[in-house]
């Protein structure tokens, strides 16, 4: 116990240490408002967007009246009838823009979402007679039918959406739609998409490999203990051969003050979204719902292998609350796993700079690098294997969370063990 609380006693003794969390901080810090300023963006965007419309409606309305009363005078009953019937028609659309502009700018959801979902309906239970498209390339169904349960899901609960630069018949991004060209370009403006109250942006930042960037950063603060102290400028570990401690000891007290220290700092960064948005627009809901893929179904295929199709492969939405329960498991057996690799290297390289930059030369190779479902750098994407996208994309079933966490879990235990022997055979100079 001595010998844990001496290590965390040095930890928190270094200048360093405290300069490098608030760097962090402030990079998350930086992140949020660049999130939120993006989102506002998004909201007068679309409040331009229908006033341009209610605009552009009241000048066609005026010169289809215009044209009304000249055919009328000039004795053309014809045209003057049917400009009467399209200047009647553009007020309907003035009246209908006008009152969706008092809904958004009042955060009337409800109307917004009801509206959304008449307008959808016809799409979605009738593919054949009616698609929706961009540039003649159609939006696949699967896309649709997620979307417009996603809006039901949202009618239901009550809950603030996510700020999109769409706002009426508004798509979520799926991996079923395949564009290219400007196509590619417009959908995906169309579905970019920014969080607005806490949950949504912290959701949101997941999907942005924040995670595995903040412990790989935490390891790079707190995982050096060992291989700092090896070298000739500090001799940390001289002094603990003078003394009745065993090297088990120390490495042990040395690896679990680090590994605690840098599961804390991961919380602590991933914790300040939240604590941002409190002063700002408040959390939100841990009801909103996220889409979980199903991917084909095998038993359809037979002997083949199974293909994803749009029109006939299902899928469910779980809560935000749910999503975060298993993140945090895929976070706490990320950070063992990470900072492992990171300590291990370290042991080897005795050089902070270089070892952060090999480690995460690693991570990332390590994902690029085989499909295997028991691969554990396939996991460090934590969105992708919670929503079961790697499942769809390759076309695997045993890409599950609880295979996630035995594969990063072992892995990190191997690598304790190497890293164990390797401290047992070190040399300080």
């Amino acid at each position: 116990m001595h010998t844990f609380r001496f290590e965390v006693k040095k930890i928190w003794k270094r200048k360093g240490t405290w300069i490098a969390i608030f760097i962090c901080i402030f990079a998350i810090s930086a992140l949020y408002l660049f999130n939120k300023e993006a989102a506002r963006d998004m909201e007068e965007t679309n409040q331009n967007l229908i006033q341009n419309r209610i605009d552009q409606f009241h000048q066609w309305a005026a010169e289809a009246d215009a044209t009304a009363v000249k055919a009328k005078q000039e004795g053309d009953a014809a045209t003057a009838d049917e400009q009467a019937f399209m200047a009647d028609r553009f007020a309907k659309s003035i009246k209908k823009y006008e009152e969706l502009k008092i809904a958004y700018d009042s955060g009337d959801w409800d109307y917004i979402y009801s509206a959304d979902l008449e307008g959808m309906q016809l799409v979605v239970e009738n593919p054949q007679e009616a698609q929706v498209s961009i540039e003649e390339q159609r939006v696949d169904h699967f896309t649709l039918r997620a979307s417009y349960e996603e809006k039901q899901q949202l009618l239901e609960r009550g809950l603030i959406p996510l700020a999109q630069e769409v706002f009426f018949n508004s798509l979520m991004p799926t991996l079923y739609n395949e564009f290219t060209g400007y196509s590619a370009a417009q959908w995906e403006q169309m579905t970019e998409r920014y969080g607005t109250v806490g949950w949504n942006i912290l959701y949101q930042f997941t999907q942005y490999f924040l995670i595995p960037i903040t412990i790989l950063l935490g390891a790079f603060l707190f995982g050096n203990s060992v291989s700092s102290e090896s070298m000739r400028k500090k001799r940390g570990l001289h002094f603990f051969q003078v003394l009745p401690v065993s090297k088990g000891r120390v490495f042990i007290a040395k690896y679990l003050v680090s590994l605690i220290h840098t599961i804390l700092f991961t919380g602590m960064i991933l914790m300040i979204p939240l604590g941002l948005s409190l002063m700002d627009r408040g959390i939100g809901s841990l009801a909103y719902p996220v889409l979980v893929y199903d991917g084909p179904d095998p038993s359809a295929f037979g002997n083949r292998t199974p293909v994803p199709n749009g029109d006939y492969d299902t899928f469910h939405f779980i809560s935000l609350s749910d999503y975060f329960i298993q993140a945090l498991w895929m976070t706490l057996l990320m950070v063992f796993f990470i900072y492992t690799v990171y300590f291990f290297l370290s042991l080897w390289i005795r050089h902070a700079g270089a070892t952060l930059l090999v480690t995460g030369s690693v991570l990332f190779i390590g994902t690029m690098v085989g499909t295997s479902p028991w691969n554990p750098f396939q996991y460090l994407d934590v969105h992708r294997i919670l929503t079961q996208e790697n499942r769809v994309l390759l076309v695997d079933n045993r890409y599950t969370l609880q295979n996630g966490l035995l594969a990063l879990g072992l892995t990190g235990l191997v690598l304790w063990l190497l890293s164990f022997g390797k401290y047992h055979q070190l040399k300080v100079k």
